[in-house]
């Protein structure tokens, strides 16, 4: 597989695992059972890890194709998305878990 072809499938894979770490969580957030509320909350935690370990994956492949001015233009822009991701994520999951404690009251 061409080095492009392997950006394009990291980066696309990281997307949509973030996106679902964001649905997990929301899902856990609108659900009325706790045990998925429980359940999909650590999938979201696991989502976003895979995320942000793909965008790993993604500079460590431009290291190895020597493709340096990429990393330098992108990341910024890297670290701004990751901050976000994370940041929501772990508001999202707060904010369900409680919902969760206001529900076992």
């Amino acid at each position: 597989m061409m080095p492009v072809q392997i950006s394009i499938i990291l980066s696309a894979g990281s997307l949509i695992w973030g996106v679902g770490s964001w649905l997990l969580v929301i899902f856990a957030i609108v659900t009325s059972q706790t045990i998925k509320s429980h359940r999909n909350t650590i999938l979201s935690f696991v989502s976003c890890a895979a995320s942000l370990i793909l965008q790993l994956f993604e500079i460590s492949n431009r290291v190895n194709i020597g493709d340096y001015a990429a990393i330098e233009d992108t990341i910024k822009a890297v670290l701004i998305a990751a901050i976000v991701l994370v940041a929501v994520t772990v508001t999202l999951n707060i904010t369900a878990f409680v919902k969760v404690k206001k529900k076992q009251k």
